[in-house]
């Protein structure tokens, strides 16, 4: 179980990068607003379609390690919403009190 969440996690942290890079071109054209939006929906999606063009054959490492490719998706999703909270909160917090 726990080797399961360390693959799913990995899988998460390489989404996670390009993630923040199609977020972060958002943030530059239409202000940090809409980085929350793009963080969780296009760049989420941009950087699962980097993954199915360029890294497909990673899947077969899940997949020999019992993760199915519907379970990568469903908890790297729930990862990234986790992660949008906390930016969401960290943001929050900065502009309550300074």
């Amino acid at each position: 179980m726990i080797r399961k969440l360390l693959n799913i996690f990995e899988f998460f942290k390489t989404t996670l990068i390009v993630n923040l890079l199609v977020s972060a071109i958002a943030v530059f054209l239409g202000g940090f607003d809409y980085f929350f939006i793009w963080f969780l929906s296009f760049g989420f999606l941009a950087s699962i379609g980097f993954k199915e063009f360029y890294r497909k054959k990673n899947y077969l490492f899940y997949f020999n390690n019992g993760v199915s490719k519907i379970q990568l998706m469903l908890f790297s999703y729930l990862m990234t919403f986790c992660t949008a909270i906390l930016f969401g909160l960290i943001v929050f917090l900065k502009n309550k009190l300074f």
